[in-house]
């Protein structure tokens, strides 16, 4: 039997019972804060989620710490935790509004029925349009290694690798559709044609910027559109 630790016992000498650390007072304010969620405090966190977002973005997840956060947004990294608990939580915020909403939509797509390439053509404009509006959540999204998130051992990694895969099904179900009914050349692996679309629309974050960029997602799905169904379409197929 392990040995009773000497603050125990001199405390239960002492007639009493070691209490466990309470609740730092910044946290109790924060949960109060989050509970009322006044328009000031949402407005003010918002705007710390996009800073961290940017900061995320330019460092990458791993190498980005508090410290710099509280830097970018402008102020000290104890003020930071009236907002966020940690840098995991601000990780965690800046990915799943993202993630939840791409899903979402990918079922109001696949829920319409339409023929593949329609659908896969709705995909892809659904994941380039979301770079903008997701803009710049959506980079830490993309550029984060996944393995390394699916590995944690959270219930929120587990849900968000979940929501991705079933957005990727959609795009392979949609690939099985089209060769099944002779759209799509049977001769190409159904993975690698999906991964050639995540590869063509995840890999923009290295050179598209909303805002900045001369092409809008718009032009970029026509393109990437154009491009790949060039490639995949059955010999003799219709566009129409």
């Amino acid at each position: 039997m392990l040995a009773e630790p000497s603050e125990k016992r001199r405390s239960r000498r002492r007639g009493k019972t070691v209490a466990k650390s309470p609740v730092s007072g910044i946290a109790k304010r924060r949960k109060s804060a989050l509970t009322e969620n006044s328009a000031d405090y949402s407005a003010k966190r918002a705007g710390l989620l996009r800073v961290a977002a940017e900061v995320f973005r330019e460092k990458g997840y791993a190498a980005a710490s508090l410290n710099d956060v509280a830097a970018a947004y402008g102020t000290d990294r104890a003020s930071l935790y009236y907002y966020v608990g940690s840098k995991e939580e601000l990780f965690q915020e800046c990915i799943t509004s993202t993630v939840v909403t791409n899903l979402s939509r990918a079922d109001e797509i696949v829920a319409k029925k339409l023929r593949p390439r329609e659908t896969l053509e709705a995909l892809i404009a659904m994941l380039l349009a979301s770079q903008v509006e997701h803009y710049p959540y959506m980079y830490v999204y993309m550029q984060e290694d996944w393995g390394r998130v699916s590995s944690l051992d959270s219930k929120w990694a587990q849900e968000m690798v979940d929501n991705t895969h079933k957005i990727e099904k959609y795009f392979l179900d949609a690939i099985a559709l089209g060769v099944a009914d002779g759209t799509f050349r049977p001769d190409l692996s159904n993975t690698l044609i999906a991964n050639s679309i995540f590869g063509m629309t995840q890999w923009t974050h290295r050179w598209f910027v909303p805002g900045q960029s001369r092409y809008s997602a718009e032009d970029l799905s026509r393109v990437f559109s154009a491009i790949f169904f060039d490639g995949i379409m059955a010999e003799g197929t219709a566009e129409d």
